[in-house]
């Protein structure tokens, strides 16, 4: 035990502003983080509904993140990303 007190006696503590920011962690839910890429638009209602449902909501919970695998493959004529249309 006392050989690790030596490893952190030199540092100096983290400083932090006093801005309001990141007071809470991320009140939000990302789908990678539970699905990757197995998602579609039923399962992905299906969990805004449980955050409502649960009270997580009215706790401060404010966002649903569609992380990845949302997309079709091809862009539009003008190159812009558009939604798959088998999964949403």
């Amino acid at each position: 035990m006392l050989a690790g007190t030596g490893l952190t006696a030199g540092q100096a503590p983290a400083g932090a502003l006093d801005n309001g920011v990141a007071r809470t962690p991320p009140m939000g839910w990302n789908s990678w983080n539970t699905f990757g890429c197995n998602i579609n638009e039923s399962l992905i209602r299906g969990m805004a509904d449980a955050i409502v449902n649960s009270g997580m909501r009215d706790l401060g919970y404010q966002y649903v993140v569609v992380d990845d695998c949302w997309f079709n493959p091809n862009r539009d004529s003008s190159g812009n990303l558009q939604g798959d249309p088998s999964r949403f």
